[in-house]
């Protein structure tokens, strides 16, 4: 990478380095994951504080070389910060930023990149439901990652999925009579609210259903998901 770079990117992680510093990891559309110094930002009138906050997306402007940059400018695009005063919003923002953290390589990762600016300018200025902003955004890095799942039909027999369902890696979503061994059960209000049949169901059955969602990541991208979106519904 060049020694001077200049890239959109989100802030996904940030912590405390010295008695002023912050090492932040970024993600970019055209670079990935990148680790930078924010020098100074936790000085009570440091220029660049905003630089360092996590959920910031911005045009960074990084110095350095190899794997080491500081940095030297940050243009603010959106912080989102009003996320941080709705708790189930916030839990939801920091689901998206590990997703984008764990499957963004050092290589570029585009569509999911902007799968999750999406997602986290949904939670902060639309009036959709925080749930169903976390399912939409979990099926759609299924999608960027080749697994688009049809959860209203079997993907074996191709018949109308009415009830539950059940999911393998070999086959994906199966009817009751193509399930293997093993396969994981998807209840019918889980599996119709994740494909969008019925989606008026309380919060804690939408929950449940993008636990499952989560899990189905798991299994086929080998990615678990630690977020306190989950971690509150147990």
């Amino acid at each position: 990478m060049p020694e001077e770079l200049k890239t959109k990117a989100i802030v996904v992680r940030a912590v405390p380095y010295h008695e002023t510093d912050m090492i932040i990891t970024l993600v970019s559309p055209e670079y990935g994951k990148l680790t930078a110094t924010a020098r100074g930002c936790l000085k009570p009138k440091a220029k660049l504080r905003y630089a360092a906050e996590p959920m910031n997306f911005g045009d960074y402007l990084l110095n350095g070389k190899g794997e080491r940059y500081i940095i030297v400018d940050c243009s603010q695009i959106e912080s989102f910060s009003s996320v941080t005063y709705d708790i189930e919003k916030f839990y939801a923002a920091s689901l998206v930023l590990e997703v984008l953290a764990k499957l963004t390589p050092d290589e570029p990762e585009p569509a999911l990149f902007l799968d999750a600016l999406s997602a986290l300018n949904d939670l902060t200025y639309s009036k959709k439901d925080t749930d169903e902003v976390v399912t939409d955004f979990l099926l759609a890095v299924l999608k960027d990652n080749g697994s688009d799942l049809d959860f209203s039909h079997c993907n074996v027999c191709k018949c109308d999925l009415t009830g539950d369902a059940y999911f393998d890696v070999a086959d994906g979503i199966v009817c009751e009579h193509c399930k293997n061994f093993g396969a994981t059960v998807i209840d019918g209000v889980s599996r119709a609210y994740i494909g969008g049949e019925n989606r008026d169901i309380p919060h804690e059955l939408k929950a449940r259903a993008n636990m499952l969602v989560a899990e189905i990541l798991y299994s086929l991208l080998g990615t678990r998901i630690g977020s306190h979106y989950f971690a509150e519904q147990l």
